[in-house]
């Protein structure tokens, strides 16, 4: 068996390839075929990158949803890595999967850049609605009670509210036109700050921006344009200590964090650096507010956003890692190449 899972101990390829393990804070709990071969149990992962991750819970079944520059959907058993049902078809690279109770039932959103934005009922394992014209960036959220996609487009600088039940576009939400022009939308993302729904949107132009979806308005920028190695490339959102924050990935390899009430950046706390090249994937937790971090380094850090440390240390895996997700009771799903790592912290881990 060749086995490219470092746990401390012996055998495989040598450390540098994948180091996860005891020491780091985190085990391996099943990988596709690419990343640990020959033992007869791991599925085959995605035929190109990997770009997008999602979580859900499936008949009380958790799931893992990935989305790949092969033009599929795929979802996994998050206990086991089984494959459950067919690939979903995609037209196009699937940039954005996300997920969402609608009625009382799981559903899946994906976007492609180009083609269409879908959306798919994963218990019955049918379509339920789709828009044309795809979506560079989307992201799921309830607004006055109703589940809508937030979608933004890489020609368009504004957002479209959809509904993924229906299939209705119920309303664009646009800036105040003394701003003048702003980037396209390149990165969305969502939280609930005490009861109102809020979005955060990332720009081509580098700039982020913030947005009531409760109200429907704009409420202006978080973060200034920049360019070059200071490129934004990647975007989540935590609720921390009551205050909404965004985090920011760069392409030399930062990552900043942002008061969206103040548009002011965070600082004269302990940075989360380390990442040597472009921070390509960030996601958030809501409870008990983690951030993770990766990119190009091949590494995967996981931050206590409370504390501002990190949780565990550097998981480090063969191949740049371009999206990354955790699911509700704290596994973590990783995509390196076309593959797909699912890890799980040790019982003892600790912030550091």
């Amino acid at each position: 068996m060749t086995d490219l899972v470092h746990e401390g101990g012996t055998g495989g390829e040598p450390a540098a390839t994948w180091v996860v393990g005891p020491g780091t804070g985190w085990r391996v709990e099943w990988a596709t075929d690419g990343l640990i071969t020959g033992s007869g149990k791991a599925a085959t992962g995605h035929a190109d990158w990997v770009r997008s991750a999602a979580t859900t819970v499936v008949d009380g079944r958790a799931v893992a949803i990935t989305g790949a520059d092969d033009e599929a959907v795929l979802v996994w058993d998050l206990a086991t890595g089984e494959r459950i049902g067919a690939a979903l078809p995609a037209r196009g690279s699937v940039w954005t999967v996300a997920t969402e109770i609608v009625d009382g039932r799981p559903v899946a959103l994906v976007a492609d850049p180009s083609a269409l934005v879908q959306s798919w009922d994963l218990a019955e394992g049918r379509p339920l609605a789709s828009l044309a014209g795809g979506a560079w960036a989307a992201a799921t959220g309830v607004v006055n009670g109703r589940p809508l996609v937030l979608i933004g487009r890489q020609n368009v600088p504004r957002l479209s509210m959809w509904d993924p039940a229906t299939g209705e576009v119920v309303g664009d939400l646009v800036s105040d036109p003394q701003v003048g022009r702003i980037g396209a939308v390149v990165a969305v993302a969502t939280a609930v700050v005490d009861g109102h729904s809020e979005a955060v949107t990332l720009h081509d132009d580098s700039t982020v921006r913030a947005w009531s979806l409760t109200e429907r308005l704009y409420q202006g920028q978080v973060a200034p344009p920049t360019g070059g190695n200071s490129q934004r490339v990647s975007l989540a959102v935590a609720v921390v200590s009551g205050r909404l924050v965004a985090v920011t990935g760069t392409w030399d390899g930062q990552v900043q964090v942002w008061d969206v009430a103040t548009c002011t950046e965070v600082t004269g706390r302990a940075p989360l650096t380390g990442h040597t090249g472009p921070v390509w994937a960030l996601a958030a937790t809501v409870i008990d507010p983690l951030v993770i971090t990766a990119g190009d380094d091949r590494t995967v850090r996981v931050w206590d956003m409370a504390a501002r440390r990190q949780v565990g240390s550097d998981l480090v895996f063969p191949s740049e890692v371009t999206a990354v997700t955790m699911a509700s009771d704290g596994r973590l799903v990783v995509g390196v190449g076309g593959d797909i790592a699912v890890l799980a912290p040790h019982p003892h881990a600790r912030a550091r």
